[in-house]
């Protein structure tokens, strides 16, 4: 065992990171529309609103980057706050959702888009069983990227995190221009929602859409300057896509019309049809490269994060210490990574086969989405004690502000899965059968957690 490269990547790839977690145009293809399926014309609303929701969010990675830089991240987070079992079930918490976020994405993009886009753009009718070749080769694709180093995957990350970024405020800024007298406040009021209630539901998904910011903190003990950098990622990603989020759908409302907004997410594709129609079919097909693009780096970066994870929960033998091995000449975590390659695909496939892709894509992301919420809600109930211990606490940032966090996310979790329904009913027994494997683990043996880092 070897540890990972000090000072690998700087600020820049940390952005990086954290912007192709929240995958932009990958979020605005399938969460955004999610959204506007509750809050309708009142899209932009739920979004501003979702971004003060994400303040409270990101301040528990935020504070407690400020004083640990750890490829665990929230596993050391919450050891150190509350213990070393809470912070290891945190830790199996946070892996079950990244892993799930990998599983999720190369299903969908194998099963569910490129057939999709093939069908509807070029009308072309693949086999059934194909999604299972594409499938595993974006998979190897991603792990091979992954297991040759954090340098080339995250500068990858970071180059295409940019373009995404520009092609949303170009498209933005075109629909808004065309749409001329058409603009106009009302889509920041309830109105076109018809109440508050939709706006609400639609800002859960909005807070999900721009969570991944955190990524970031996984990266820590290759970063230059984990304690200044990390905080700065998770912040400044944030914002800027925040901004951008809110942007692009008060444009997207704005083009296709706010008393038409029940049409939108029945669409499927809204975006790509208002691409069309407002820029050209040569944007449209841009967009489709940049989207799968955007998958793919989006399937990246929680590999990235995952495998630092799984390699810290090894290195401190509550993982087997198989996966703390670095690669001599990549110093990348190459057995965690390619163990999570291998099951990612095992797992993808199986949900595929028995549930056919796009129910298991929505099992898959589901589990993902229940998990993250819970070992979030760890780390808000962690914080304050972190700063109790080391004499820094204060209310506002270390009380207050996780409180609030803890409570959104409550309603994330009851927004998310009821009423129960097929297939989201099991990914909720799914994650509490995983859950209570994982607290049988813990508390059936001695737990001893290095003191190295």
């Amino acid at each position: 065992m070897t540890d990972l490269e000090k000072g690998a990547v700087g600020f820049r790839e940390l952005l990086g990171q954290s912007i192709a977690l929240i995958a932009p145009l990958g979020a605005v293809a399938a969460t955004l529309t999610g959204a506007a399926q509750f809050a309708l014309g009142s899209l932009p609303l739920s979004y501003l609103i979702g971004i003060f929701g994400v303040l409270f969010w990101i301040n528990v990675p935020y504070q407690f980057s400020r004083k640990i830089g750890s490829a665990g991240g929230f596993y050391d987070f919450a050891e150190k706050g509350i213990g070393k079992r809470f912070g290891i079930f945190t830790g199996y918490l946070y892996l079950f959702s990244y892993f799930n976020v990998i599983t999720n994405s190369i299903i969908f993009v194998g099963g569910v888009f490129i057939p999709s886009m093939l069908s509807q753009f070029f009308n072309i009718t693949l086999p059934s069983l194909i999604w299972i070749p594409i499938m595993l080769i974006f998979l190897a694709l991603i792990t091979t990227l992954a297991y040759l180093g954090i340098r080339p995957s995250l500068r990858y990350s970071l180059i295409t995190s940019i373009i995404e970024i520009a092609l949303l405020v170009i498209f933005s800024i075109i629909i808004i221009v065309k749409a001329g007298p058409r603009n106009t406040l009302e889509p920041f009021t309830p109105t076109p929602a018809g109440g508050w209630a939709p706006v609400f539901e639609g800002m859960i998904l909005a807070i999900f859409s721009m969570s991944g910011s955190s990524g970031a903190v996984y990266i820590a003990e290759e970063t230059k300057n984990p304690l200044k950098d990390v905080k700065k990622a998770v912040l400044i990603s944030f914002l800027i896509t925040g901004v951008v989020f809110v942007l692009t759908s008060y444009a997207m409302v704005i083009g296709w019309g706010i008393n038409n907004m029940s049409t939108f997410a029945p669409s499927g594709v809204p975006g790509l049809i208002l691409a069309d129609k407002y820029v050209g079919p040569t944007f449209v097909a841009i967009l489709l490269a940049f989207i799968l693009n955007s998958f793919f780096a989006g399937s990246l970066a929680p590999l990235n994060s995952a495998s630092r994870l799984l390699y810290a929960l090894g290195r401190d033998n509550v993982a087997p210490t198989y996966v703390s091995k670095v690669h001599e000449k990549f110093k990348s975590p190459s057995n965690a990574i390619l163990l999570l390659g291998l099951l990612s695909g095992v797992v993808s496939l199986i949900t595929g086969l028995i549930m056919g892709p796009f129910y298991g894509f929505l099992f898959l992301i589901n589990m993902s989405a229940i998990s993250l919420f819970i070992g979030h809600m760890l780390g808000d109930v962690a914080l304050p004690f972190f700063y109790k211990k080391i004499r820094e606490f204060n209310v506002v940032y270390h009380l207050i502000a996780p409180i609030v966090s803890f409570i959104i996310l409550i309603f994330g979790i009851y927004y998310s899965f009821y009423p129960p329904t097929y297939p989201i009913n099991y990914s909720a027994i799914a994650t509490a059968i995983y859950s209570l494997g994982v607290l049988a683990f813990i508390f059936s043996r001695k737990v001893k957690v290095s003191k190295r880092r």
